[in-house]
């Protein structure tokens, strides 16, 4: 059975019930299950990231959240520098920058998230 898969179904079935202590539990879960057997690049473990980056953002967990957005941009920048995810990305990168204060950062972002969508 694919383990990973079946956290990741459980995650998104208490998310939709409003249970987000526990999905955000099965999701992290479920990177780590994601992340021993697929490569950091694998769509599945970029997926997860999204998820629990959004979920956390959510929760107002705004540090934790730009920690994961921040592997997401690493990620994404070796895969596709230019594309409306890694766009995306830095705009999330952004909004948890903002939120903790971090202003310089947060222009720093949002900078090359209009970059990207610029040159899309």
């Amino acid at each position: 059975p694919d383990i990973g898969m079946t956290l990741w179904n459980l995650g998104n079935a208490y998310e939709k019930a409003k249970n987000v202590v526990k999905a955000t539990e099965l999701f992290w879960e479920c990177l780590s299950v994601r992340e021993k057997r697929l490569h950091a690049t694998h769509p599945d473990v970029i997926a997860v990231l999204e998820t629990l980056s959004t979920i956390l953002f959510d929760q107002e967990l705004y540090a934790e959240s730009f920690q994961l957005n921040r592997r997401l941009h690493n990620i994404l920048k070796a895969l596709r520098p230019l594309s409306e995810d890694m766009a995306t990305v830095c705009h999330s990168m952004g909004m948890c920058c903002l939120e903790i204060g971090q202003l310089d950062a947060a222009e720093e972002a949002f900078t090359e998230s209009v970059r990207i969508e610029s040159a899309l």
